[in-house]
């Protein structure tokens, strides 16, 4: 079947049963995937602060344990992800998805084994020691985040089999307004639960919240689920050579890749050196900096619930080329900082601008892909953006530390230090990125009015 054959297939099922949130398949999958999202927040932040507090507690390798427990979750990413592509090309969406919260739910409940909850053979006292528990912790993440290069493309697909083209930017701006709610909410959850109940029931919860999504999936209805018969398969390096191909050659796709690639390094950037701008430019200490993340997760929310609902008046290349054009704008000004107050609203205004672009960038993914093929772009285009955290991560402290650590220059009247110029450098990237979407978006509309 057609992509376009397939979305005027979901059009004309689903719009008989609208309602609040799109649909009542979309609503289930809703609800379930937010218990789940604050589940794995407040495991997330728990298995942390396990570390930190009970296992590696007064130890000198605690950060290396917790570094550990961050590349078991990451390696899946960058080595099964790229792979994951072809077998949910395969699959059908919702049982994949079905499958893998039931693995997952199986895992930490394993894992609270490792407690304490139960005695374990082959231990004195039926308590297993403190490096096993660690050794528990990294197997789970690593098996969870396996499970996850799976389940994300998935629910990609899934999301396009029940939710109508024209409404998809809606739901991206409110899953996205939802998870930076959750992910205020679930840090804020994890210690005093850790502290009070114990890690046993932190696990608990999230092994509840894999049950609750596996309820809500099981009663969502796709209109068209097919599963490609081991006939219709091709050679599994063909399939994945295809989707590589198409990922790179398409100019669309190409263009998103690029864009996320561009708005991960942004971030990170903005992320690693920002404790440091609080301080230097911004001349207050930096126990505030809790303040200018809460600022940006609320424009985040804002933006995301606004954006969302009216990014179906707009054409969605457009959306993102305004967005990236505002943000690199707004990055630029916030560079030049030395007010506080001014920051933070500043701040705001950065966090609406780049979930506008996130709002676009999803509902983007979904329209231009072929029909069995968004597990093999998302393999290609998740990885690519989560090596350019990685390496965002380093990049900013190289080039402040090393690049220029003695820069010191006068410009009409203003003066640029190491911090500030390079959180400029990444307004200009966006500014870039701004200018591609628009050059391929007018490429392509010359292509088809010839």
């Amino acid at each position: 079947m057609s992509a376009t054959s397939d979305e005027t297939l979901v059009n004309t099922k689903v719009a008989t049963k609208k309602n609040v949130l799109v649909n009542r398949n979309y609503t289930l999958l809703f609800l379930g995937q937010t218990i789940s999202q604050l589940g794995d927040q407040v495991s997330g932040y728990t298995l942390v602060l396990w570390i930190v507090a009970i296992i590696a507690t007064g130890q000198s390798w605690s950060p290396l344990a917790v570094t550990g427990e961050i590349i078991a979750g990451m390696v899946p990413v960058l080595i099964v992800g790229p792979l994951a592509g072809v077998f949910v090309d395969r699959w059908r969406h919702r049982l994949t998805m079905l499958r893998m919260d039931s693995i997952r739910a199986l895992l930490y409940l394993l894992l609270l084994a490792f407690t304490g909850i139960v005695p374990l053979p082959f231990f004195s006292n039926g308590r297993p020691p403190l490096l096993v528990q660690l050794g528990a912790i990294y197997c789970v993440a690593f098996l969870s985040s396996t499970c996850s290069q799976f389940f994300n493309p998935s629910y990609i697909g899934l999301i396009r089999q029940i939710v109508p083209k024209e409404q998809r930017a809606q739901i991206s701006g409110l899953s996205q307004s939802v998870g930076a709610l959750l992910s205020i909410i679930g840090p804020a959850l994890a210690a005093p639960l850790l502290f009070s109940a114990g890690i046993k029931w932190a696990l608990m919860i999230n092994v509840c919240s894999f049950i609750a999504s596996l309820i809500t999936l099981w009663l969502v209805k796709p209109v068209n689920e097919a599963e490609i018969t081991p006939s219709e398969r091709a050679n599994f390096r063909q399939e994945l050579l295809t989707g590589l191909r198409y990922a790179f050659s398409t100019p669309v796709i190409r263009m998103i890749i690029f864009v996320a690639i561009i708005l991960q390094l942004g971030i990170g950037i903005f992320d690693a050196l920002f404790y440091f701008f609080i301080q230097q430019n911004l001349h207050v200490a930096v126990e505030w900096v809790g303040f200018v993340f809460s600022a940006l997760s609320v424009g985040t929310i804002i933006g995301a619930i606004v954006i969302g609902s009216v990014a179906k008046y707009i054409d969605l290349k457009r959306l993102l080329c305004l967005a990236l054009l505002v943000a690199g704008l707004v990055i630029i000004v916030f560079s030049r900082m030395t007010v506080f107050g001014i920051a933070l609203a500043i701040a705001v205004l950065l966090g609406i601008t780049v979930a506008a672009a996130n709002v676009a960038l999803q509902p983007l993914v979904m329209n231009e892909t072929p029909e069995g093929m968004i597990g093999r772009i998302e393999a290609v285009l998740t990885p690519l953006a989560t090596v350019a955290s990685l390496v965002s991560l380093s990049l900013g402290g190289f080039l402040v530390s090393i690049v220029l650590v003695h820069f010191n220059a006068h410009f009409l009247g203003m003066t640029f230090g190491p911090i500030d110029t390079v959180y400029m450098g990444t307004g200009v990237l966006f500014l870039i990125a701004s200018i591609y979407v628009f050059l391929t978006s007018r490429t392509m509309q010359s292509a088809r009015t010839e």
